[in-house]
């Protein structure tokens, strides 16, 4: 029986298989897994992208003055760069804001879509180095509801969000008239 177990110990045919069969897991584990960081991490630079896109394409205003619809196209517009996710999940928000004397922000007009634009004179916080009396920010907002690919079972939603704040570029502000 000793005899049995020393050469049972000596015995190395099937090390390679058995031990495949125990890394194996472990490295499908870590392949998919880089695979899903890789596509959450695409989907939020997406949403970046798609956040500067917005507020850039509002503050190139030439005239200092826009429409609703205008808003609303530049809007829908933007939810092209989140392609090829889908731009379902996404909602977007773009608010111009004003710094009075007394050092208050306050939402001049706001648009969104997929959401809730923000409503006429609500107070913001921005931050302290621009809050400069007389000054008008757009703020361009996108959040994203990215679902991952299933590959280990049913993941949650994950919520990617940005905000920008961007001078108007021709003029010290858009007035909307009907937002």
């Amino acid at each position: 029986m000793i005899a049995a177990l020393c050469r049972l110990r000596a015995e190395r045919s099937g090390t390679a298989l058995v031990e495949f069969a125990l890394v194996l897991p472990v490295a499908l584990t870590l392949y998919y897994g880089t695979l899903q960081l890789q596509d959450a991490i695409a989907c939020n630079r997406k949403v970046t992208i798609a956040t500067r896109a917005l507020a850039d394409l509002v503050a190139q205003n030439l005239t200092g003055d826009t429409t609703a619809a205008a808003v609303d196209g530049v809007l829908g517009a933007s939810t092209q760069v989140l392609a090829p996710y889908p731009a379902g999940p996404a909602t977007m928000r773009v608010t111009q804001v004003m710094t009075d004397a007394a050092n208050r922000t306050t939402v001049q007009w706001s648009r969104a879509r997929g959401g809730l634009p923000l409503a006429k004179g609500t107070q913001m916080t921005i931050p302290v180095q621009m809050r400069i009396p007389g000054t008008y920010f757009l703020l361009s907002e996108v959040t994203y509801g990215y679902t991952p690919p299933v590959f280990f079972g049913d993941l949650a939603v994950v919520r990617l969000a940005d905000s920008l704040y961007m001078l108007p570029r021709n003029s010290a502000k858009i007035d909307c008239g009907d937002c």
